[in-house]
């Protein structure tokens, strides 16, 4: 199993590991699927996603339906306010 540690003041025990779900952006949602599964696999609790990463938050939504409580997930903006 990954090491966990505080991300910040969340309250959330991340792993050290976090997965850049830019890899996600053009590919097929059953492919992106099995990619997600692995995360289950290894223990990797952790998502990093953006609206820049091209499909990835629609890859990622489908699928976190299922498992949402199991991961953070974080989207990033170009906006700030």
């Amino acid at each position: 199993m990954i090491e966990q540690y505080p991300f910040g003041s969340t309250g959330h025990q991340s792993t050290r590991v976090i997965f850049g779900a830019a890899a996600l952006s053009a590919m097929k949602q059953d492919k992106a699927d099995a990619i997600l599964d692995l995360l289950l696999e290894y223990g990797v609790n952790h998502i990093d996603t953006a609206a820049a990463y091209g499909d990835s938050e629609l890859r990622i939504g489908s699928w976190m339906r299922e498992y949402r409580a199991r991961f953070f997930l974080a989207t990033k903006t170009g906006d700030r306010t």
